[in-house]
């Protein structure tokens, strides 16, 4: 039995990674994997967009936006440390999302794309914090955003 997206959402407290399509996506777009890092305030979730177009990224951070720090800011992933994915991917830990988890219901289009894909167990400690690290390092995140990460949420 699959659970209602609010019931999937509300029940995310720490680091897990969710699949969904985003409403501000091009409708052609595929949903995309986003991963969840846990905040002071039960009722808001940080996510990250995790993608395979990393040359993109980096082009981005590295030639249009011209920024170390940011081009710092991404995290390379692949199944050696997240299991779910089939390719080397990158998370952007630059464009670090707050958002309230009843928003977040609201910018998914289909309650059939939702996915919890993991476990919060099965993410390993050292990804985590080197997240973590990446977001409080990015230049683009703002610092109320960085203030409100849970550290002892792991």
């Amino acid at each position: 039995m699959k659970l209602p997206t609010d019931v999937i959402i509300e029940s995310i407290t720490k680091f897990s990674v969710i699949y969904f399509k985003d409403k501000r996506h091009d409708p052609n777009a595929p949903a995309h994997n986003y991963i969840t890092v846990p905040v002071k305030d039960d009722s808001c979730l940080l996510l990250c967009i995790i993608t395979s177009q990393i040359s993109k990224r980096e082009e981005y951070y590295g030639i249009k936006v011209a920024n170390k720090k940011a081009l710092s800011s991404l995290v390379y992933v692949d199944s050696n440390n997240l299991p779910i994915l089939t390719k080397r991917s990158v998370i952007d830990c630059n464009q670090a999302e707050f958002i309230r988890k009843k928003d977040l219901i609201e910018k998914i289009i289909d309650d059939s794309t939702i996915e919890t894909k993991l476990k919060v167990s099965n993410i390993p400690d050292k990804l985590k914090k080197e997240i973590i690290e990446a977001i409080n390092n990015s230049p683009f995140v703002k610092p109320y955003i960085k203030e409100m990460i849970s550290y002892n949420k792991f």
